[in-house]
């Protein structure tokens, strides 16, 4: 798409931005409409899926990528995108009705575990971006493997850890809603609850697509946009792009918010985290190459970041504060406070 005119690249970002929205929230409806009638979510290889499901436009991004040799959109959504995604938390927290935050009335010790977890992977995938390419094994990075065992490994004590029920246990005035598994026992999503398996089936595979070529276009047009006006793309893929990939989050969570499923809104967050770094072994095997070898000052800046901030949430599930200012939990001041310092920081690298 260089060379074309910049109007028509930012209509097509716009429209390809709009198709992954929309396909976006279809395909997490859909998903939860199938993890409700096949139980997908009570075993490993079914949360393996629906980590998939929900992360496929940063999946159709990262391909994209991937196959036109593009490292700094790889890294920059990924490792990048990290950190933003995790802001979305406090448009999460202002939309929280009450004078407590979303961090207490949501917070307890199976979140401050999804925090940590990944808070974790974040490290290993930052650690990598210091191992050299030349260090690398059949062209993959030894920690993009390694992040793939640990998120495994991860995901398989959590969700064991989730049935011991002290593990739930939060402040007598807390309202975190449903868990996972009571959402899915009591909620066909309505939209799809008199359609058949097989309607949903293709609805799901029809925003499947969607989203996959959406997600092509965005990157395309994303990088001849960043060209442009001489951005680098790698800002631009852990900024704009990590905003579009969020769309669908800031849906399906604000969903979640308004019918009381607020612990259920920042697990998502959190789990969709440790999935993207997942990707990288992707990456690598559709790079031939080690992705995050090629990680520069800034994206190794950004993944600090990410783990900042989510730091700082999983500081409040321990502290549970209990004041807002402005409609924000002072964690979610804090967040703003520390993600637009390290933007400004960014850019002064």
């Amino acid at each position: 798409m260089e060379g074309m005119n910049i109007i028509f690249l930012i209509i097509i970002f716009v429209a390809a931005s709009a198709v992954t929205w929309f396909a976006g929230i279809a395909l997490t409806k859909t998903t939860d409409s199938l993890d409700t009638r096949f139980k997908l979510g009570d075993a490993l290889g079914g949360l393996i899926l629906l980590g998939i499901a929900g992360s496929l436009p940063e999946l159709a991004i990262v391909s994209s990528a991937a196959i036109r040799g593009d490292i700094p959109v790889i890294i920059g959504n990924l490792l990048g995108g990290i950190a933003f995604q995790t802001l979305v938390i406090v448009i999460f927290d202002f939309a929280i009705k009450g004078k407590k935050p979303l961090s207490y009335l949501a917070g307890s010790v199976e979140l401050l575990f999804e925090a940590l977890f990944a808070i974790v992977l974040t490290l290993l995938a930052v650690a990598g971006a210091f191992v050299p390419a030349a260090k690398s094994f059949l062209h993959l990075n030894p920690f993009s493997i390694i992040i793939v065992i640990a998120w495994v490994a991860g995901l398989f004590i959590i969700n064991k850890a989730r049935e011991n029920p002290r593990l739930a246990v939060s402040v007598e005035d807390a309202a975190p809603g449903r868990s996972r598994r009571e959402r899915r026992k009591t909620e066909n999503h309505p939209f799809y609850a008199k359609k058949s398996t097989l309607h949903v089936v293709l609805i799901f595979a029809a925003a499947s697509i969607a989203t996959l070529a959406a997600g092509v276009l965005l990157e395309e047009s994303g990088v001849a946009i960043a060209n442009h006006f001489g951005i680098g793309t790698g800002i631009f893929a852990a900024t704009a792009l990590a905003l579009v990939t969020s769309l669908p989050e800031i849906s399906t969570g604000l969903e979640s918010i308004f019918i009381g499923d607020n612990h259920l809104a920042i697990s998502d967050i959190l789990g969709g985290n440790a999935f993207m770094l997942v990707i990288f072994l992707i990456a690598d095997i559709l790079a031939k190459k080690p992705v995050l070898s090629y990680a520069d000052h800034q994206t190794i800046f950004l993944g600090d970041l990410g783990v900042a901030l989510m730091a700082i949430y999983g500081v409040a599930f321990i502290f549970k504060l209990k004041k807002r200012h402005l409609r924000l939990g002072w964690d979610s001041v804090l967040e703003i406070l520390v993600y637009a310092a390290g933007i400004f920081l960014l850019f002064k690298i």
